[in-house]
């Protein structure tokens, strides 16, 4: 079941894996982006883990 906290993670990814190898952004603000996406997605992990106690593992 894909979840808000998987299609965002699945989003995040694609763009950190295209954004490198198009023209969309100046190399000099590629490191900018890659530093504020990581940001964006620890917190959001963050937020998952410690406030919501709510992960997606099952166990056996």
């Amino acid at each position: 079941m894909m979840t808000t906290f998987h299609i965002i993670h699945l989003i995040v990814g694609i763009w950190l894996a295209i954004v490198n190898f198009t023209p969309i952004m100046a190399p000099t603000s590629l490191a900018a982006n890659n530093i504020i996406l990581g940001i964006i997605v620890a917190l959001y992990n963050a937020y998952y883990l410690f406030a919501r106690r709510n992960v997606d593992v099952q166990q056996s």
